[in-house]
């Protein structure tokens, strides 16, 4: 197995640099230079370190009239690490542009990238960075991390301004860049609904944010496997355990409170305690159910939408019949209903009450059950079976006709009275 190599990124400015004592971002070491970089090389010790170097501050002097210095700063850093730490590579990355147009910012990342290789672990300075360097970085660290598979050990700033008594800290600035982890994660489960991403960083953060974690699994995961009973209760816990966790997240990512506003506002609306007790919370079981059914529909989870909707049908008549839409057996009668009661010589033993019902209303399930244009039955097992049949749907006839399956599936919670009329 290759040896990991340490490297460290830096950009050199021009301005004349004043000696202070740079204290190490978490241990009690401390180097007295004009040179953040030589700090760097004590603290770290890398393997490598790579400075990037615009052609003024590689080649002109510091100063003004009486106080110019008489090299670069380049010239003078060169000597000053070759001199004190001759087993470290300082590497040149020379011509980076001095404007701050975006084809110089994707020049910069391209040069950072070829300093660059798989498995590296990399240190990045952007205490003497100019103009749009700080953008570069921030670009660099998130896109090295998951591309490269490169191990980002942090993204320091010597802050000189913040000196005090002579000593000036340093910032590492990688834990807010953690932030963009969150975000990434939180807008793949906004907007697909896969929360893995989002659940591993809170199971990984410190104090009560595992609950949450484990939560936001399961609706994930109760999405993802069709089980919209587990995603009801699911739902329902969501905010007392956002409540608990807060907290901590305050401290680990402070602006995810607003992020975690937006994941109630999109996954509150399947919330239902005891979604499978049909007697109390039958009616209440299908809205969400519907809504969930819109929910894949609008985020192209085509198949999760026709496939729930195909079993929103005989839910709504054991609700109707007031039995339990969990037995097999019971469904299997429900099912021969939609079909108009009777298939081939199977004739369900709810025929007769079945009849009962208003024309009008049993039409609207028996149309979109077994009728063209969306006969939803045969649809579901299209799209289930991968379209290997005779005469298999297209994507944009499948597409289609599930616009038509919602509008003719709000129709017919209308007509039942699942939901109100829209005013």
């Amino acid at each position: 197995m290759a040896k990991q190599i340490t490297k460290i990124l830096s950009f050199l400015g021009f301005n004349s640099y004043q000696v202070t004592e740079y204290q190490h971002p978490t241990k009690s070491i401390s180097l007295k230079t004009k040179y953040y970089q030589e700090a760097l090389a004590e603290f770290y010790q890398p393997d490598k370190m790579y400075i990037f170097l615009t052609p003024k501050v590689e080649n002109e002097c510091p100063g003004h009239k009486e106080k110019k210095e008489d090299r670069s700063n380049w010239h003078q850093l060169e000597e000053r690490l070759a001199e004190k730490f001759p087993n470290i590579e300082i590497v040149p990355v020379k011509n980076i542009p001095e404007r701050n147009s975006p084809e110089d910012i994707w020049t910069i990342f391209n040069k950072v990238n070829e300093c660059l290789e798989e498995g590296d672990r990399v240190i990045f300075d952007i205490t003497h960075s100019f103009r749009s360097v700080p953008i570069v970085a921030l670009l660099a660290v998130s896109y090295f991390r998951v591309v490269r598979n490169i191990a980002i050990e942090g993204l320091l700033y010597g802050a000189f301004e913040a000196k005090e008594n002579g000593i000036t800290p340093t910032f590492d600035l990688l834990p807010v860049v953690r932030l963009f982890d969150w975000l990434t994660a939180t807008d793949q489960f906004l907007k697909t609904g896969n929360g893995q991403d989002l659940a591993q960083l809170l199971q990984e953060a410190e104090g009560h944010t595992q609950a949450l974690g484990d939560r936001i699994l399961e609706i994930s995961q109760g999405l993802q496997l069709l089980r919209p009973m587990d995603v009801m209760t699911a739902a329902a816990a969501l905010p007392e355990d956002i409540e608990q966790a807060k907290p901590d997240l305050g401290k680990v990512v402070p602006p995810f409170e607003m992020l975690l506003n937006r994941v109630v506002d999109e996954y509150g609306q399947f919330a239902l305690e005891e979604p499978q007790n049909y007697q109390d919370n039958g009616k209440a079981a299908l809205q969400k159910q519907l809504f969930e059914i819109e929910w894949y529909a609008k985020k192209g989870l085509d198949v999760q939408a026709i496939s729930l909707a195909r079993e929103w049908l005989p839910s709504l008549l054991c609700y109707h019949f007031e039995l339990d839409p969990m037995d097999k057996q019971t469904r299997e009668e429900m099912e021969i209903l939609c079909c108009g009661g009777k298939v081939g010589d199977r004739e369900s033993i709810y025929r007769s009450q079945y009849k009962e019902i208003e024309q009008s209303k049993r039409k609207t399930i028996n149309q979109l059950w077994n009728n063209p244009p969306c006969k939803l039955a045969n649809l579901r097992n299209d799209v289930l079976h991968s379209g290997f049949r005779k005469n298999p749907k297209t994507v944009a006839e499948i597409k289609n006709t599930l616009q038509e399956i919602l509008q003719q599936l709000n129709q017919i919670a209308v007509a039942w009275e699942i939901i109100d009329k829209p005013s």
